[in-house]
């Protein structure tokens, strides 16, 4: 029963949510899970799955590994940073009863997966690439932990947003316009964007947070606004920026700046600007210290005047977790056993709605 009973309540509760000509689908690799596929691959394959359904990935100790798709779909997870027993990834507690992960190994996006959006999806040990040019994909508070790049075509309208990101995003083939990339985590070893390629004058960098220390910190960006971010970077190499405007960021590195660049901070002492620790989750550590340089250091972002810098400022903060904006069970309490002949048992469950 524990299996199914959290996102089974998300799914019942979101049907009254959706459009009728759209259908939710549920997929749980689970032994003995009862759902409509157990496999990722075998839901986005199906002719049964159309243009403008969802799937909802269900947790599991076990990868959904590999699929290519070729049909606009919306996949939901259930976020990251979830089990208290993982001592390399340490949880934040409390959000999902579920503590197992939504896994995708890799994605190829092809013609006719213009508009999909994956929300809440763990990407580890494979890539995310496409044969195709991109249109309108979005990822959203996703943790990405492995190749990413942006494909060898004319793609637009590429959207990361509140994600966990511990791998090189890559925009060095293809061109990228109307490009946005805003209230991420950048931490790890590779951590880091690579956009060479972004065109046209509609590109976001904002309210971006890094805590890399690693060779993948060496980052270029072209063609872009770039405002209210966290750039710490112990390597000493600067941020090679081509053509961008550049507002109300903080460099821990000695970066050198055009006469445009306007309420930068240069030689930021990294120690004062994040809560930082060896305890608690890993983007609960980039949460703004007391006193940090960051807070109410940016520029105004729609209705918030002077927001934090960082991934926690501006309109739309990151989420701890990337628990998906939809509603789910965070506690359940339920008997191990039914004795004999009771047609009835009490089940008490605590929900969110995380919006």
């Amino acid at each position: 029963m524990k299996k199914d009973f959290s996102l089974l309540a998300i799914v019942l509760l979101q049907l009254i949510c959706f459009n009728a000509s759209a259908k939710i689908w549920r997929v749980n690799n689970n032994a003995g899970a009862s759902a409509d596929f157990s496999a990722f691959d075998a839901a986005v394959y199906s002719a049964l799955v159309v243009n403008g359904d969802t799937l909802y990935i269900e947790g599991s100790a076990t990868s959904y590994y590999d699929a290519s798709i070729s049909k606009q779909l919306t996949i939901i997870g259930t976020g990251y940073f979830l089990d208290p027993a993982d001592v390399n990834y340490p949880a934040n507690v409390g959000l999902q009863y579920n503590k197992y992960s939504s896994v995708i190994r890799s994605i190829n996006l092809l013609t006719g997966s213009s508009g999909c959006k994956f929300i809440g999806i763990v990407f580890s040990g494979g890539t995310i690439y496409g044969d195709n040019a991109w249109n309108n994909i979005t990822f959203e508070k996703c943790e990405i932990a492995e190749s990413f790049y942006v494909p060898n075509a004319s793609n637009s309208g590429l959207t990361i947003r509140k994600c966990f990101v511990l791998s090189t995003l890559n925009c060095s083939s293809g061109s990228l316009t109307d490009f946005t990339c805003e209230n991420n985590i950048f931490t790890g070893f590779y951590a880091s964007p690579y956009l060479a390629n972004l065109s046209g004058s509609n590109n976001i960098f904002r309210n971006n947070s890094f805590a890399s220390s690693g060779i993948g910190t060496v980052t270029t960006i072209a063609n872009c606004y770039v405002a209210n971010n966290i750039f710490a970077q112990n390597n000493n190499t600067p941020v090679n920026f081509t053509n961008c405007n550049i507002k109300n960021n903080l460099f821990q590195q000695n970066q050198t700046l055009p006469p445009s660049a306007v309420n930068n901070l240069i030689n930021v002492d990294m120690s004062t600007v994040y809560v930082g620790g060896t305890t608690g989750s890993l983007d609960s550590r980039m949460v703004l210290k007391a006193g940090s340089p960051a807070i109410a250091a940016g520029v105004t972002v729609g209705a918030v005047v002077t927001p934090d810098c960082g991934a926690f400022g501006a309109t739309d903060p990151y989420k701890l977790s990337g628990i998906p904006a939809i509603p789910t069970i965070y506690s359940l309490t339920a008997p191990t056993s039914i004795p004999s002949g009771t047609n009835s048992m009490n089940v008490t469950f605590s929900t969110r709605n995380n919006n």
